[in-house]
């Protein structure tokens, strides 16, 4: 797989890239000058403005892509990617029917990536979530957003959803063909993909 930078490159990472460094630079910035309470509060309210702000021009992308801001539960709820309550969500998440990450620099304030509510994902991403169970959110969001070579350079979330992310600048044709095949086919694909990274992972720590 390639590394963040590699996938910063491509367009399609930048997002996530530009929103993790920006809370730990703030988070760091902030030091000592404040109590670790109002320091995660000034830290959430940062994080929130940039993420709205990314969101906003995500709107004005080209259509058939993906998002790449992430939401909180009511952001979610309120935009009406989903038809449920903030608690059925959570549990959604933890059935493994979604994933939610936790921002750096903080212990709290989970985030869901907002390319998973995104048809025809959410029929999709829970088999090749179950592949992935037991990692942390982390790796599990790593794995979604990392280019890979053995899927063309394309990310495991734009295979699965069928469609590029909003921040690519283009598509090679023989990544337009993968897009292209059956939902069910990309899904298969990627449940492979994934317990072949699983079983990496599990080689290198033993």
């Amino acid at each position: 797989m390639d590394t963040w930078d590699n996938d910063a490159a491509t367009g399609a990472g930048w997002a996530e890239q530009l929103l993790e460094r920006f809370t730990i630079e703030v988070h760091d910035r902030l030091g000592a000058t404040l109590p670790r309470k109002e320091q995660a509060q000034v830290v959430a309210i940062a994080r929130q403005a940039l993420s709205q702000t990314i969101g906003s021009l995500n709107k004005g992308a080209r259509s058939g892509t993906l998002p790449v801001e992430r939401l909180k539960a009511a952001e979610v709820i309120s935009q009406g990617k989903v038809v449920m309550s903030q608690a059925t969500l959570y549990r959604a998440a933890d059935q493994g029917r979604f994933y939610c990450t936790t921002p750096g620099g903080r212990s709290i304030g989970k985030e869901f990536p907002a390319w998973q509510f995104v048809d025809p994902v959410p029929e999709l991403i829970s088999a090749v979530l179950a592949q992935l169970a037991g990692r942390p959110a982390s790796e599990v969001h790593a794995f979604w957003v990392t280019a890979a070579d053995e899927l063309n350079e394309l990310c495991p979330a734009e295979v699965l959803a069928g469609m590029p992310f909003a921040t690519r600048s283009e598509l090679h044709p023989s990544q337009q063909a993968l897009l292209r095949i059956g939902a069910r086919v990309r899904q298969s694909k990627l449940i492979e993909f994934a317990a072949t990274q699983s079983s990496s992972k599990a080689d290198v720590i033993g």
